[in-house]
């Protein structure tokens, strides 16, 4: 089973790297430590004419990967002066471990065996590297706004005033300008972990007692703090950066009724729009 294992990952590193070398069971000499470092498989290849050297170790447990292994990992990876390090298990990760990976430079994933023994690399997975791979740039800012939604404003958006604008019909009625806000909020925190305040415009129908129960044209609009955010929904954004079941399972489908309506008690303006 180990070697079937082994081979799949090949397999899967081949088509996830095909512009670079993919080695098994490499041998390479430590800096610091002077003597060979095993290692299941590296990854050569180049970036903008620079040498690129990636490592990988598979694990094939009955539990989940413990931070002693992630410990030990990451001393490696910087013995070795490697450039990313991927940790492969079919299991999982112990808390432990995820939380001592926030604060390196390493690459952790979850592959994981599907029912018929092969590696199965999800959608998810290529969505994780994305996000993961983000800078907080103007370049990237305005690509995950278009990204996002057809609706993103890219004239209106300002990447220096740390404005996200939306056009007409990304919400229709007020709670979902709402809803929109409090999504659109969180996801480009999650984007890029060094945003630390964003300011939201959705434009969309006010319909209700105060306007008689005629449509009219509003502005909702939120500016709030990556601290604000999170103290609100009880939630660390991290975790929704680190895996996007997180942002599924963690986010959306706990987004109430109630949590939005607060939500916008709390931190939604609005303005008419002549």
């Amino acid at each position: 089973m180990w070697r079937e294992y082994e081979k799949k990952l090949y397999e899967k590193l081949s088509e996830i790297y095909p512009d670079c070398e993919i080695e098994y069971n490499d041998s390479i000499f430590g800096l610091y430590s002077r003597t060979e470092r095993q290692i299941d498989f590296s990854i050569r290849g180049n970036i903008a004419g620079r040498k690129v050297l990636g490592i990988v170790d598979a694990k094939y447990y009955n539990k989940n990967v413990d931070v002693k292994v992630v410990e030990s990992f990451i001393g490696m990876t910087e013995d070795i002066n490697a450039n990313f390090g991927l940790i492969i298990t079919n299991k999982g990760y112990s808390k432990a471990a995820k939380n001592r990976v926030k604060f390196s430079n390493l690459k952790l994933d979850v592959l994981e065996l599907n029912e018929m023994n092969e590696i199965d690399i999800s959608v998810d997975y290529f969505f994780n590297q994305t996000i993961k791979g983000l800078q907080l740039s103007k370049y990237e800012f305005f690509k995950r706004g278009k990204y996002t939604s057809n609706y993103f404003d890219e004239v209106k958006s300002d990447y220096g005033k740390r404005i996200l604008y939306f056009k007409e019909g990304f919400a229709n009625t007020e709670y979902y300008a709402f809803k929109k806000l409090l999504e659109s909020s969180t996801r480009i925190f999650r984007d890029f972990d060094q945003l630390d305040r964003i300011n939201v415009f959705i434009p969309a129908n006010k319909n209700n007692e105060k306007t008689n129960y005629n449509d009219e044209k509003t502005l909702y609009s939120c500016t709030i703090s990556r601290n604000q955010l999170e103290k609100f929904l009880k939630l660390d954004i991290d975790f929704l950066r680190e895996d996007i079941k997180y942002w599924r399972n963690e986010f959306l489908d706990k987004l109430t009724k109630s949590l939005v309506l607060e939500f916008a008690n709390l931190f939604v303006e609005e303005e008419n729009i002549k």
